[in-house]
């Protein structure tokens, strides 16, 4: 009963029930044009005989006729065919063929009776009559038996060759359906498999290219970006953790220290270094909730077209005392007349955020360069440096949330920065990546669409 519920199954009982009613309307339509038009050629039969009869008789009188009737007896066989002429008294004048006609009155068209043959055996006729003149009645019938004959034959044939093929299809649809519903019950195992044990490695089985391999390999990319979903968020977990615990720590001992000393001076002391701190977490905890919001959509955006060429030019004077300070050269080539439609404070976070990384990590002497120039429909930003640059194998896993090139985390930030400026970069439909910076660190490369 198991296997009838399935939705193969079912789909299959389906198509069948629909085969069937379609070859039935089919089946009755041809049904009816053969037979109509076998009883049609039979009528224009016997109409072409009617005349042939009544010319030969104008013509030729009763001999004539007699000729006539001989000629189409031999020509047509004298079982399937009969005559039968009357005089005015209903008396039999004339009588030849197989069929044995009934006593009649004149009647007008063509009618079907059965009538009784020189061998014993009834059989259907198509009968005409007809007056020839003189007080004459003439009456002629041809048998329909061949007719019925071809008919059922071709009955038997069509609902033998549809219950044959109803039968093969229906071995075909179980046969499909048990495939289909076996790769199904391999989906729902597995599927069963990863919920019970949470082993996101797991993945579903592919074979083929038809639709349900196609469906394999959507589950999989999606169990494998979940995976990755999943261990971002454990390793975000951890980093949260540990770059909480030290300011957390520091916090405590501060609040301690203060209560044991019981000093206004200190109090206060304590509650600015509690306040640095606080700001620091909260800085983070909005970087975090920036990033989730910016990479899911539900940023609330205004846009307009930017000034990029404007912003950039700004954001170069801004960071020039900084990079003085750090013993550093920033150099500027950005483009004129650079359009993009977007939000003006995200846009310069990203860069803000791409120059402080820079300025970060090239020691003093070394060399930052912020270029920007127009290409088709696209607006080339480079971000490079003189830095130790950034690992071949590290490119990717900095863009991820608390990544830091020192694994000791003792310099200064929080490791969001450039998460934050990917996520800012893609919510304008943008792409960021990071390749050896001809200055000898690493060169962040963004297209951005241009307005």
């Amino acid at each position: 009963m198991r296997f009838f519920n399935s939705a193969p199954v079912r789909l299959v009982l389906l198509l069948l029930v629909v085969y069937v009613a379609s070859a039935g309307l089919i089946f009755s339509f041809l049904d009816y044009q053969l037979a109509s038009t076998l009883t049609q050629g039979a009528d224009h039969t016997l109409s072409e005989e009617r005349n042939l009869l009544q010319f030969q008789y104008r013509d030729n009188g009763t001999e004539g006729l007699y000729r006539a009737i001989k000629s189409e007896i031999e020509s047509e066989g004298s079982q399937s065919h009969g005559f039968r002429i009357i005089d005015q008294h209903n008396r039999i004048t004339y009588q030849a063929g197989g069929l044995s006609l009934p006593l009649e009155k004149l009647f007008s068209g063509v009618r079907q009776m059965d009538v009784e043959a020189s061998d014993g055996k009834v059989h259907q006729a198509r009968v005409i009559s007809f007056s020839l003149g003189d007080g004459l009645t003439a009456f002629s019938a041809v048998s329909m038996d061949p007719v019925i004959e071809l008919v059922r034959r071709f009955r038997q044939t069509f609902l033998l060759t549809a219950g044959v093929l109803s039968l093969f299809g229906l071995a075909i649809g179980f046969w499909l359906a048990k495939r289909f519903r076996a790769r199904i019950d391999a989906f729902n195992r597995n599927t069963n498999l990863i919920m019970q044990s949470g082993d996101l490695s797991s993945r579903m089985p592919v074979s083929g290219n038809d639709e349900l391999s196609v469906l394999a390999s959507n589950m999989n990319a999606m169990l494998e970006r979940i995976e990755r979903l999943v261990q971002g968020i454990r390793q975000v977990s951890d980093n949260i953790a540990h770059d909480l615990r030290t300011p957390l720590t520091r916090l405590r001992s501060d609040v301690q220290v203060a209560l044991q000393q019981e000093n206004p001076e200190t109090y206060y002391a304590a509650l600015q270094r509690v306040h640095e701190e606080l700001e620091k977490m909260q800085s983070i905890f909005s970087s975090l909730l920036a990033i989730s919001r910016a990479e899911s959509g539900g940023m609330p955006v205004k846009r307009t077209v930017v000034d990029f060429s404007e912003l950039l030019n700004e954001l170069l004077e801004f960071y020039e005392p900084s990079a003085e300070e750090h013993g550093l050269l920033l150099h500027g080539d950005v483009a004129e007349g650079l359009l993009i439609y977007g939000n003006r404070q995200l846009l310069a976070q990203m860069i803000s955020n791409l120059l402080d990384n820079a300025l970060k990590y090239v020691p003093s002497g070394g060399e930052v360069r912020l270029a920007a120039h127009r290409q088709d429909n696209q607006i080339k930003v480079v971000v490079e440096d003189g830095g130790p640059g950034i690992p071949p194998e590290m490119r990717d896993k900095v863009f991820e949330r608390f990544s830091r090139l020192d694994p000791s985390r003792t310099m200064a930030g929080s490791g969001l920065g450039l998460s934050l400026a990917k996520a800012f970069v893609e919510l304008h439909h943008g792409r960021i990546a990071i390749v050896k910076s001809a200055l000898g660190g690493s060169a962040f490369l963004l297209d951005l669409p241009a307005a």
